[in-house]
């Protein structure tokens, strides 16, 4: 890795041999569902990996909702209309947004009938972290997640996201979650209690693994502190940048396809990743919005 770039070839060729994971041999491409919040919908994650895949990936979708754990985003439902995805690149041949599905139930259900070959799901960044709502989760995962996934897939391969801890140290009520590194491992703790739940359970067929993005995160902020910073919102310092989406959808094609992506050569290449996002990193009043990443920091 050098010092001014991500150079993400390095870091999830790391990745890769931290997760364990596969090679897919599907030539049809796989089908990818996401769960999860704004960590995801920042940047469009689900479409981001969609491109980045070329063509790996056949078909995906989702249900997010800002700001909420698995266990709310069950029983709440997408929220996506209201959080940005009403925009132009989600406006539809009929008219309507592509705001991902409405339920939980509905997606992982498919009423088209597909089958999810992958699952990304991504809890709450403190949810992991904390003892408490990690036993809380293990509870939703057995009751409600898994019964829906194994019966739409009982071979289907499910993806925690660890996601990265806060660049600010105690924002949000994390006071208790001490450094970024202590952060970081009660995070990965938590991710690593879930996939051995499912190990232990019933869920024999189900592959759980864990997509190492904080872990990712944190390789940056020990090599190159001032690119770890550009990984982040700079205004709430937890969601990530553009830059910090790279590096996430990076992790996620290790981790789900068992090699790195093809890195872009040039700015337009990295540009048409997002050329269909439906929402970019948010602009603040008075400011432009985050640039994209170049070459010169992707490595």
């Amino acid at each position: 890795m050098t010092s001014s770039s991500l150079n993400a070839q390095d870091i999830n060729n790391a990745i890769v041999h931290d997760s364990q994971t596969e090679h897919s041999e599907n030539r049809n491409g796989i089908n990818v569902a996401f769960l999860g919040n704004s960590i995801l919908y920042f940047n469009d994650t689900p479409r981001f990996l969609f491109n980045l895949s070329n063509h790996k990936i056949r078909h995906q979708n989702s249900c997010l909702r800002g700001g909420t754990t698995l266990t709310e985003l069950y029983t709440l439902g997408n929220g996506m209309k209201r959080h940005g995805f009403a925009t132009d690149n989600a406006l539809m041949e009929n008219g309507e947004h592509d705001v991902g599905s409405p339920t939980v139930q509905d997606l992982l259900q498919s009423k088209d009938n597909s089958k999810w070959d992958v699952v990304v799901m991504n809890e709450h960044t403190q949810g992991p972290a904390r003892q408490s709502t990690r036993e809380e989760f293990h509870s939703t995962l057995l009751q409600q997640y898994m019964p829906l996934i194994s019966t739409n897939n009982p071979t289907a391969t499910v993806i925690f996201v660890e996601t990265a801890a806060y660049r600010l140290q105690g924002i949000n009520n994390s006071d208790d979650l001490g450094t970024t590194q202590q952060f970081q491992q009660s995070v990965r703790e938590g991710i690593q209690s879930y996939i051995q739940l499912l190990h232990h359970d019933n869920y024999t067929s189900i592959s759980a693994r864990m997509a190492p993005v904080g872990t990712a995160f944190l390789h940056v902020y020990n090599d190159n502190h001032e690119l770890w910073t550009k990984l982040f919102d700079p205004w709430d310092n937890f969601h990530p940048s553009p830059t910090g989406t790279f590096l996430q959808g990076c992790v996620l094609h290790c981790t789900i396809f068992g090699i790195p992506p093809t890195v872009p050569r040039t700015n337009e290449e990295i540009a048409a990743l997002w050329k269909d996002a439906r929402m970019m990193h948010p602009k603040k009043k008075g400011s432009d919005g985050v640039a994209l990443p170049s070459v010169t920091n992707i490595g």
